[in-house]
Parts: structure tokens; sequence; C-alpha cells
């Protein structure tokens, strides 16, 4: 008797593939990509933390004091913007906006209150002598995210570059 050929194909279907094992997990590109987008937004926060402290610095070196009159109150929420009016050391008539965070006493309309503006901008860079413009935390949060976002994105690459290379 003769031996029977063993049948691989069937009309109509095709015999199943051997399926490869999935990987999970990122590889190298995608790991270094969100790492260097992580290290990027880091870079970008502390730059904001450094311009932040430039920023006080340089309104403590040069603003300018000047006598400003109280005109309107504008309430929102808990919250009050004054708009006041003062004369620049050049002469220039200026009205503008205040932030003026709940204190006491509460402003007037008619008050004159002592502020110090920047005399590049100073219908938009201005505050209260009350209270000193004090970034310190805000420069130290951002600072620290900073640091923390970096030490995530190096963490993140060592543990995607770990995960590729055992597979």
């Amino acid at each position: 008797m003769s031996e029977p050929v063993p049948v691989t194909w069937v009309r109509g279907r095709r015999p199943p593939r051997p399926r490869k094992p999935r990987r999970r997990g990122l590889r190298g590109r995608t790991g270094a990509g969100i790492t260097a987008a992580g290290l990027v937004l880091a870079l970008a926060v502390a730059a904001g933390a450094f311009a932040v402290q430039r920023y006080e610095s340089h309104m403590r070196e040069s603003g300018v004091e000047a006598v400003a009159t109280v005109e309107n109150i504008l309430v929102f929420r808990s919250a009050r913007n004054l708009e006041v009016s003062f004369t620049t050391a050049t002469g220039r008539e200026v009205t503008t906006r205040l932030d003026d965070f709940p204190r006491d006493p509460a402003p007037e309309i008619g008050d004159r209150l002592t502020i110090r503006y920047d005399p590049d901008r100073p219908d938009v860079t201005l505050w209260d002598v009350r209270e000193p413009p004090d970034f310190t935390g805000a420069t130290v949060f951002l600072v620290c995210l900073s640091a923390v976002l970096a030490a995530a994105s190096i963490v993140f690459f060592c543990f995607t570059r770990r995960h590729s290379r055992k597979r």
C-alpha cells in the first residue's frame, strides 16, 4: 500500500501562521522621545523660574514710586481690582488696573496709594508698595518642579531601556 500524502492546504483556507510573541511596553525610540519631551518641559519650567526671579529683581532695581488715586473698584468674587490713575516721572498720565487682593483696610474711591511701576511699561507693570512683590515661593516651586520632571524623565528613560534590552 502506498503511504497517504499529508494535506497541508485545503482549498479556500490557508494554513495558520505561527504567531510571534507580542512585545509589551515602549520601544527605544518611543521611550527616548517621551524622555526628550519631559526634559524639554523641565527646561521650560526652569526657564520660567529664571524669568520670574529676573522680573522680581528688575522691578526692585528699576521700579519708580508714585502716588496713585483710586478711581474705581472692580469686585470679582473675593478679589478686588482697583482702577488707579497716576503721573509718571516723565509727566505721562496713566490710568490702569491694579490687583488688590483683600487687605485691611480696604481702599475706597478717592484714596491715595503709593505704588511702584516699571518705567518701560507703567500701564501694565505696577504694584502697591504695601505688599511688595515676593516671588520666592513661586521660584522655589518652579525649580523643584523642574528637578522632579527631569528626574522622572531620566528614570523613565532608564526603565524603558532596561525593558527593551531584556527582550
